[in-house]
């Protein structure tokens, strides 16, 4: 069975607050990149019957812009709390959780995890001219046919990534 994984990384963070990095929020443009990935992702019928997210502040803004956009009940995302900050081993331990049932999978994060983690599953990757594979308010989508526990290095195909700045 054919399984998509959508990565995201999450919106553009707001460095003007005094916070903590985990409390960071997104900016006016991380919202509106955020609400763009939504909108592109409804029309194109990429539609994840799963979501698993970083609980962290810019992450959660994040996902649930995007999920609204989906037009998708924002209680259906899963918290996460090892998504934040998570290299690949543990952004992997969480996707082994997703139901095995799930065709569609949705993880909002952070770098270098989400880039570390499409690297390490895809065969290869051209990097763009300006050296960024997944800026803020950016999706990738791969897709496989193993098991979401059994993901593994090279499981996956890029099959393309979309940029919030650029819809």
């Amino acid at each position: 069975m054919k399984r998509q994984l959508v990565l995201m990384r999450h919106g553009k963070s707001d460095w003007s607050e005094d916070v903590s990095d985990y409390m960071r929020s997104i900016k006016p443009r991380g919202f509106r990149e955020s609400e763009r990935i939504g909108d592109w992702m409804t029309t194109q019928g990429v539609v994840p019957e799963y979501i698993i997210s970083s609980p962290a502040v810019r992450a959660r803004q994040t996902a649930e812009t995007t999920i609204n956009s989906l037009g998708l009940d924002p209680d259906a995302i899963h918290w996460n709390d090892s998504v934040y900050m998570a290299d690949i081993s543990e952004l992997l331990d969480a996707i082994a959780q997703t139901p095995d049932e799930c065709q569609s999978l949705m993880v909002v994060g952070h770098n270098p995890g989400l880039e570390d983690l499409m690297f390490y599953l895809t065969e290869h990757i051209d990097v763009p001219v300006d050296g960024k594979v997944l800026p803020t308010a950016t999706i990738a989508i791969l897709e496989t046919e193993s098991d979401w526990a059994d993901l593994e290095h090279a499981s996956c195909t890029l099959e393309l990534i979309v940029r919030g700045r650029y819809l």
